[in-house]
């Protein structure tokens, strides 16, 4: 465990060369809502603020269904509408159709997570169908009865199909992540982190570096 947490320290403080860097805020509202025993509904928004962008350049709302599985397993689906803006302009439009599977279980005193996301895309920009994976780890760490926890986590993003809209077959970015979330009350989370977003230099393109204050509201009835 304690190699995991080095290699995601160390993910986290990598590419400290990447250009292009911004300065972000991403607030997030999530809930999910059970529907039976072992089925839940799920919607969130994202909205994300940017300092090269002059303030909101991005929001993501989704909504979807999970089912759990039994033994930490669980599978689900969904669709995601994305809208990106510059300086109040409306840019660029995407709709996503999502499948996922993921897995929980604990560890001595930690609780890991992973989930792998495939998304089906199609953009205002183009008239092609990209794909696209989304592997995703995570550590979760109680510190004392508080409710209060330390959590660490890394995502990658791999386009598995070119489009004309700008996907390039490859590993495009990744997402690493560390913060506090705080079990308001059985159905309140709240989470605080420091998101460290990096684009890696492909076809051309130079690398970029995105620092994010993550902020989320979480509702589980």
């Amino acid at each position: 465990m304690r190699s995991i947490l080095i290699a995601l320290s160390l993910l986290i403080a990598a590419p400290a060369w990447a250009q292009g860097a911004d300065s972000e805020l991403w607030l997030t509202a999530a809930g999910e809502i059970a529907i039976g025993e072992r089925t839940s509904l799920e919607a969130d928004s994202i909205s994300r603020f940017s300092d090269d962008s002059g303030g909101l350049y991005e929001v993501e709302m989704s909504a979807g269904a999970k089912r759990q599985l039994g033994g930490g397993w669980w599978v689900g689906g969904g669709f995601v509408r994305v809208v990106n803006y510059a300086r109040g302009t409306v840019t660029r439009t995407e709709n996503r159709v999502r499948v996922q599977a993921g897995l929980s279980t604990g560890a001595g005193p930690f609780k890991l997570s992973g989930r792998l996301r495939l998304e089906r895309r199609t953009a205002s920009t183009g008239d092609q169908i990209g794909y696209r994976l989304r592997p995703n780890v995570k550590a979760t760490l109680p510190l004392g009865q508080s409710g209060l926890h330390l959590f660490a986590s890394h995502e990658s993003f791999i386009v598995v199909k070119d489009t004309e809209s700008g996907d390039n077959t490859g590993h495009e970015r990744m997402r690493n992540s560390v913060g506090l979330s705080l079990k308001a009350s059985k159905a309140i989370n709240v989470e605080a982190g420091y998101l460290h977003q990096y684009r890696l230099p492909r076809n051309g393109r130079a690398s970029a570096t995105d620092h994010a204050l993550t902020l989320t509201l979480a509702v589980s009835l």
